[in-house]
């Protein structure tokens, strides 16, 4: 199942597979930084830092039309808000995992893009 709309996806960069490579490996580069930012936030118990660890990563993912990502992102973002963190270390996991299928399908999505010029 893919956790990427990908005609959202195209609309986003203006049809240009160039740009979308560009955009999937500077994510693909930055991504890992930011959850670990979040993860730390989470694990020092820090909500504003929550706050806008999970801002950052939420727009980042919101270039990709990653519904789920975004959504686990929004919660984060949500709870350090509300300053509220009951519940963080499950929404990290959820977190986690879709971030590591957006991953795997913005990596095959570059294969293709790459393969087919």
């Amino acid at each position: 199942m893919s956790v990427i709309d990908r005609k959202k996806l195209m609309e986003h960069v203006g049809d240009s597979p160039e740009l979308l490579i560009e955009l999937i490996e500077l994510f693909l580069e930055l991504g890992p930084g930011m959850f670990k930012d979040i993860q730390e936030s989470v694990e020092q118990e820090s909500p504003d830092g929550l706050q806008r660890s999970a801002h950052s990563l939420k727009g980042s993912v919101g270039n990709f039309a990653a519904e789920d990502t975004f959504e686990a992102s929004l919660l984060l973002e949500t709870m350090g808000r509300n300053k509220n963190l009951a519940g963080a270390q499950e929404a990290l996991i959820v977190l986690q995992n879709a971030l590591s299928r957006l991953f795997d399908e913005l990596t095959s999505i570059k294969t293709e893009l790459v393969s087919s010029k």
